[in-house]
C-alpha cells in the first residue's frame, strides 16, 4: 500500500462501519467528479449534477463530508506533486479501487499495472511522428482515444512519456476516452482534470457508439479555442466523435476509414 492509498482509507474507513465500503469509495469517485465538472460546466445538464451530489452526500454526515474533502485534497496532492517531479505518475485512481477491494472481478475488472501502461504508451505513442509534427507546427494537437479507458492508467502514463519527451500534452495533445462502468467514468474525470489532460470522458457503450454521458476537462474547456477550432475544422479526424457541447452526447458519428498520413503515422491511432 503506497502512502496515497494509506492516507485516504484512513480518511474513508471510518465511514465503512455506517456504509458498504464499495459505497463509500464509489461516491468519494462520484461526488469528486461531480464537484470539478460543474466548478467549470455551465450547462443545461448542471442542475441535474448538483442535485445527483446533493442526494450522494446526505447520506453522510458533517465530519464525513468533511473527510471526503479532505481525501480530494490528498488525491490532489499527490498528482500535484507528480506534475512537478516530487512523485511518481502512477495509476492513482486504479490502484485505490483496486487496494479497496470493491472491484467486480466477475466481470474480469482488473485494471492493467502501470508498469504495463508505461510500456504499452512508449512502444505505441509514435514519439518521434509526434515530436516531427510538433516542431512544424508548435499548436499541433495529437489525438488519442481509449474506448475501455479504466480508471485511466493508459492514459496517464501516455501523458508521462509524453512529458518527458519534452511535449506540452495540456496543449499539443486532446484525449477521447470512455467506459461502460460509472465508477470508471468519475476515475478518470477526476484523474484527467487534475492532471491537466484536455479532454473528454464518456460514460457509454463505445461498440454501439451509445453514449449517456460526455464530460469536459477543465483543461480543454480553459483552452476551448485552441482546441475546438483545430479539432473542427478536419485537420484531425477523429473529431467525427466529438460533441460540441456535453449535451449533443446522441449526435455520435462513426470514425472515418483510417489511413496513414505522410509520417507513416495511423490518422486514428
Amino acid at each position: 500500500m503506497n502512502t496515497l492509498q494509506r492516507d485516504i482509507n484512513a480518511l474513508l474507513n471510518d465511514m465503512a462501519y455506517e456504509h458498504p465500503r464499495y459505497e463509500v469509495i464509489s461516491d468519494f469517485f462520484e461526488m469528486s467528479a461531480i464537484a470539478i465538472r460543474n466548478a467549470v460546466s455551465y450547462d443545461s445538464q448542471r442542475a441535474e449534477y448538483e442535485k445527483r451530489y446533493a442526494d450522494v452526500a446526505k447520506k453522510y454526515d458533517g465530519k464525513q463530508i468533511k473527510a471526503f474533502s479532505m481525501a480530494l485534497a490528498r488525491f490532489q496532492d499527490e498528482i500535484t506533486l507528480a506534475i512537478n517531479g516530487g512523485a511518481p505518475f502512477r495509476d492513482w485512481a486504479g490502484e485505490l479501487y483496486m487496494e479497496s477491494g470493491t472491484y467486480n472481478a466477475n466481470f474480469g475488472q482488473f485494471f492493467t499495472p502501470y508498469p504495463l501502461s508505461k510500456i504499452t504508451a512508449m512502444v505505441g505513442t509514435g514519439i518521434d511522428t509526434i515530436k516531427a509534427k510538433i516542431a512544424e507546427d508548435s499548436n499541433y494537437i495529437m489525438t488519442i482515444q481509449e474506448p475501455t479507458v479504466g480508471a485511466g492508467g493508459l492514459i496517464v502514463a501516455a501523458m508521462e512519456y509524453l512529458r518527458s519527451n519534452g511535449i506540452n500534452y495540456a496543449w499539443n495533445c486532446f484525449v477521447d476516452c470512455g467506459d461502460i462502468d460509472a465508477r470508471c467514468f468519475f476515475m478518470t474525470y477526476l484523474t484527467l482534470s487534475l492532471l491537466g489532460v484536455p479532454a473528454v470522458v464518456r460514460l457509454g457503450d463505445a461498440l454501439k457508439l451509445e453514449y449517456r454521458s460526455a464530460w469536459f476537462t477543465p483543461a480543454y474547456i480553459f483552452g476551448y479555442s485552441h482546441f475546438y477550432s483545430r479539432l473542427k475544422n478536419g485537420d484531425y479526424p477523429r473529431t467525427a466523435i466529438i460533441p460540441k457541447t456535453q449535451s449533443e452526447t446522441k449526435q455520435v458519428t462513426a470514425p472515418p476509414t483510417t489511413k496513414a498520413d505522410k509520417y507513416g503515422q495511423l490518422s486514428l491511432f
